[in-house]
């Protein structure tokens, strides 16, 4: 039988299954998070992410990233969707644990839980094959959260940090490359830096919004899908870093940008009447840069080289399945 995608799989569960019991869900599946009423003034925000050994992680990594990780990416989703992070429940899996281990997979997920002050609620540990999964509950002012779908022709899209070192980090780990030149990009894979403080200011202006984990240009089609527009982006303002340009070829340094997965960047549009204000008070409260990357146009995504031709991609956005 032909196996189906992760988007095929969301749009069945979407078709088959109500969001319609209760008035008070604002936003079912299909997002970064899930919205619900919670009084008069707030909306809670829920995410669920998984993560399992030999799928989103080689076997071997040390316990305190993954504690970081599972934790680091559903605070992605909630800064995607501009929310306030409040509290989170565990589950795991794994065939054994010793005190060592415990212990730093502990201090990995209680110093970005005490970094973003989320309180661990609840959860479950199971004897089986290594997977941790995380729920995570936050809050946001009523209607003030950011969508996908609500890209607009025109808006500009941005993302933040740098794209591609983290996949290429994890390249440099199952390939034993731990020279000097690597070590930042082995890091960047295993902590990942959710841009929570980031998102408070982008979310007052940003028309969409998604955090980058399965790669920048398999993420920007969510948002193209949803939002029913196209984009153009121009590959040479891509923002990648020295050491990833330095760590390996061109062409690879711009595959790694555009497909690679695990930045827990994020990348958003903003409408172009509201650049300058944006810049303004995004630089004069945030260390990390964002960069133009492209425009949203009225349909299809277009990757464009220097001379305004079509640039052609190597190789495949990320499947799940």
């Amino acid at each position: 039988m032909t196996p189906v995608s992760e988007i095929e799989i969301i749009d069945a569960l979407k078709q088959k299954t109500s969001t319609n019991h209760y008035k008070k869900i604002i936003q079912g599946i299909g997002d970064d998070g899930a919205v619900t009423c919670i009084d008069s003034n707030y909306h809670l925000v829920t995410t669920t992410d998984a993560i399992a050994e030999g799928i989103h992680y080689p076997k071997g990594i040390e316990a305190q990233a993954i504690g970081h990780r599972c934790l680091a990416i559903n605070l992605s989703d909630m800064a995607a969707m501009g929310a306030k992070p409040l509290w989170a429940s565990l589950v795991f899996s794994r065939p054994s644990i010793n005190q060592l281990w415990l212990d730093q997979f502990i201090t990995g997920f209680s110093q970005l839980a005490n970094e973003y002050n989320v309180s661990l609620i609840g959860g479950d540990t199971i004897s089986g094959p290594e997977l941790f999964s995380v729920t995570l509950q936050g809050s946001v002012p009523k209607n003030k959260f950011i969508q996908r779908s609500t890209a607009k022709i025109g808006d500009l899209v941005y993302v933040t940090g740098f794209l591609g070192n983290a996949s290429q980090g994890l390249k440099n780990i199952q390939q034993g490359n731990k020279n000097s030149s690597s070590i930042q990009l082995i890091q960047d894979f295993l902590y990942p830096n959710p841009r929570l403080e980031e998102s408070k200011v982008i979310s007052r202006f940003a028309s969409s919004m998604i955090d980058i984990s399965d790669g920048f240009y398999s993420d920007l089609q969510k948002i193209i899908k949803a939002s029913n527009v196209g984009a153009e982006i121009k590959v040479s303002n891509l923002p990648i870093a020295e050491l990833l340009s330095n760590n390996i070829e061109r062409e690879e340094a711009i595959n790694a940008a555009l497909l690679g997965g695990d930045d827990y960047e994020l990348c958003f549009t903003i409408p172009r009447e509201l650049k300058k204000d944006f810049h303004k008070e995004y630089e004069s409260t945030n260390k990390v840069f964002v960069t133009c990357v492209g425009e949203i146009k009225e349909k299809n995504l277009k990757l464009l080289d220097d001379n305004g031709t079509d640039f052609k991609l190597s190789g495949g956005a990320f499947e799940h399945f």
